[in-house]
């Protein structure tokens, strides 16, 4: 009999004769009944909103009971997220002081992952399950020197997010071991630090709160709130899936706004820290001296070079029969190395302080944020402009959307709310719009009109009902994802029937050829993402650490969310016939001439972007060709060549040094040692370091 169902006939029981005992709060280690032997008392109920972007999206609830000694939960969630759904069971059976006996999480985490897992501990031994695989673990090992031998918890994520509550109280109860992290089955530790206390208005009165920041649940810090009575009331942070995510308890919606805002100061604390801790190798006049100078803009590279940096400029850059060291500069010795411009991601989703970093350890110094909650993601753009925090150069791009289920809060459905929302992202000094897939499509052109009079691009999604030509033809100055392009290949009027595999395409068709020639006309240019596309077509049963070595570097936290992608076994032949043929197309648009630019959407932190170079030359692409759709390229449409993009005197020294050549074979580009941003040059081993990463 399952959890829930003994939990619905002790209900009935119980209020059959009147004895049901429901206080509102539940105190760990408070005596609840008189009787241990009674049967369970449901103890605690609650709701949480569940918001992605801050959109609702769905609802988790719970239960606490009591049954004599056993304390147990039982949580749900659900949501749906553009069209996917997504459900969650979590089952916890725990002592009187909140020590895990079972543990059971089953469902899915995120539109692309999901979890089957378990823990049971009996005399100290756990047996974990994740998935098919089993383990024993020894919990009174996990933290030696810890009174009593036992210090643990089990979750499997940030969700449900009562668990997290329940971690919570038991780290509480347990005195929190002088700040030792907690660790936890199946795996990873978390660490728990008091931020503050906030003050919000629910249920007619004012609510003290007291703020705390969660690590290692999910990757990188959540923040969190708790009530007087340990009852977890907001969670902010991203979820499995890397988006932004908000989790409010049922009362407490209002406060949503507040939640996020003091959650964006958090994590401009996080990187305002960071940037104190990491200190840069070198600043001020140096020089890189005998790398190998692949400058951008010249088809050959340059050996034996010389790159002079002063504060954040470049002053010079070439042979060393032609550049000399300036008197007084502190000379890097660059041999063996090549000197390359800091690399852009041009559809990151900056969805937590920890992507900063992480992207600046893999040399990317500009990132073209794709969509984000303007409450978090300008505060961060401007503690970075005023040089506060350790993350690379930030653009954004603001999203429009519409429809029943937007993504994010900003939305149009009239031309005149679709103009208002083009003259937020403009007085918020958004570089772009974003067009997303719910706009009406009769709306692209007034955003895009508005856009371009106040002098944004526009980029993004191609709406439903409309195809490339149209949004193009609209204003569309650049389209995110592949997939958008394939149907433009077919033919103007082509229409594709939902669930049925797509005709067979012809890349040297007289109508391939019509769209590749429309697109160069109007200047459009594609970002593929064809390492999202790999993330989403790749089978389940090979592995995603198949085919990205990054993985081999993650916290277990990413870890596990990732491995638990992919296609089913039934759908590989059509997921890898479609992925193939995004890859031909992008080799096709580029032998064509329509720009390519290089963009990650998420995935693995950092690492992605390496891929997305390897992808764009496996379709294609020469290696120098590929290093520039992450330079020169987005320099141009992001319209800041004059400043960025190539190594030439004048520009901004954003550099990347990389042991080995990418030139010879472009997996070389996951070994960037250091890295300079505005001038400030890093050890990249550092940097993967701050978020949990190996070098």
């Amino acid at each position: 009999m399952t959890t829930r169902r003994r939990l619905k006939i002790t209900l009935l029981t119980l209020a059959a004769c009147a004895l049901l005992f429901n206080p509102t709060t539940f105190r760990p280690g408070s005596a609840q009944t008189s009787n241990p032997a009674a049967a369970a008392s449901i103890e605690e109920r609650g709701k949480f909103k569940l918001y992605k972007y801050q959109f609702p999206v769905g609802e988790e609830t719970y239960e606490i009971s009591r049954t004599g000694e056993s304390v147990q939960l039982a949580a749900r969630s659900e949501l749906t997220f553009i069209g996917g759904k997504v459900s969650l069971t979590s089952n916890l059976s725990a002592r009187r002081d909140l020590t895990p006996v079972r543990f059971e999480i089953k469902g899915q985490t995120s539109t692309r992952s999901d979890i089957d897992a378990s823990v049971e501990v009996e005399r100290r031994v756990a047996r974990v399950r994740e998935g098919s695989q089993t383990r024993s673990v020894n919990v009174g090992e996990l933290t030696p020197g810890v009174i009593g031998g036992e210090y643990f918890f089990t979750i499997g994520g940030f969700a449900p997010v009562s668990m997290q509550m329940m971690l919570f109280r038991y780290w509480h109860r347990q005195g929190h071991y002088a700040g030792l992290p907690l660790p936890l089955l199946p795996g990873g530790r978390a660490r728990i630090e008091r931020r503050g206390r906030d003050t919000v208005t629910a249920h007619g009165k004012q609510i003290r709160l007291d703020r705390y920041s969660f690590e290692g649940v999910t990757w990188g810090r959540e923040t969190v709130w708790f009530d007087p009575d340990d009852r977890l009331v907001a969670v902010v942070g991203a979820d499995a899936e890397l988006d932004r995510f908000e989790a409010v308890r049922e009362g407490y919606e209002a406060s949503l706004p507040f939640f996020v805002a003091r959650g964006a100061e958090d994590a401009v604390a996080q990187l305002e820290q960071l940037k104190r801790e990491i200190k840069p190798v070198r600043t001020g006049l140096f020089a890189l001296v005998g790398g190998l100078l692949v400058d951008g803009r010249n088809d050959a590279p340059i050996p034996d070079s010389i790159v002079v940096v002063d504060g954040d400029r470049i002053v010079a850059a070439g042979s060393r029969a032609r550049v000399k060291v300036p008197r007084g500069a502190a000379r890097v010795d660059a041999r063996g190395l090549t000197v390359m411009p800091g690399l852009w991601d041009t559809h990151g989703h900056n969805t937590q302080a920890e992507w900063f970093p992480a992207s600046l350890a893999a040399g990317i110094t500009t990132v073209r944020d794709a969509g984000n909650e303007p409450e978090f993601i300008v505060p961060i753009r401007d503690a970075i402009r005023r040089g506060r925090a350790l993350a690379p150069r930030l653009l954004l791009a603001g999203v429009i959307d519409g429809g029943a289920s937007p993504l994010g809060t900003v939305t149009a459905e009239t031309p005149a709310e679709a103009r208002a929302a083009v003259a937020l992202y403009q007085r918020k000094g958004y570089e772009q719009i974003k067009i997303y897939q719910s706009l009406k499509p009769e709306l692209v052109a007034v955003v895009a009109a508005e856009a371009h009079r106040l002098g944004l691009t526009v980029t993004g999604h191609v709406p439903n009902g409309m195809n490339a030509f149209g949004g193009v033809e609209a204003g569309m100055d650049q389209i995110n994802h592949i997939n958008f392009i394939t149907r433009l290949m077919y033919s103007r009027d082509f229409k594709p029937v939902p669930g049925t595999p797509a005709p067979p395409l012809d890349l040297e068709s007289p109508s391939a050829q019509a769209g590749i020639d429309f697109l160069k006309r109007h200047g459009t240019i594609v970002e593929p993402t064809l390492a999202r596309g790999e993330l989403n077509l790749h089978p389940r049963a090979g592995g995603f650490a198949s085919f990205e070595p990054g993985m081999a570097k993650l916290p277990y936290e990413l870890a596990v969310v990732l491995n638990n992608t992919g296609v089913p076994a039934e759908l590989n032949e059509r997921a890898k016939a479609a992925f193939e043929r995004s890859l031909k197309l992008t080799g096709r648009l580029h032998r064509g001439g329509v720009p390519l630019m290089a963009g990650s959407d998420l995935v693995v932190p950092g690492h992605s972007i390496f891929r997305e170079l390897e992808l764009l030359v496996r379709a294609g692409l020469s290696p120098l060709e590929a290093i520039r759709a992450a330079t020169l390229v987005p320099a141009r449409a992001l319209r800041m060549e004059g400043e960025l993009g190539t190594v030439e005197a004048g520009k901004r020294a954003d550099l990347l040094l990389v042991a080995g050549n990418p030139l010879d074979s472009i997996s070389d580009i996951r070994r960037v040692k250091y890295v300079v941003a505005r001038g400030q040059m890093y050890d990249c081993a550092a940097l993967w370091q701050s978020v949990g990463f190996r070098p």
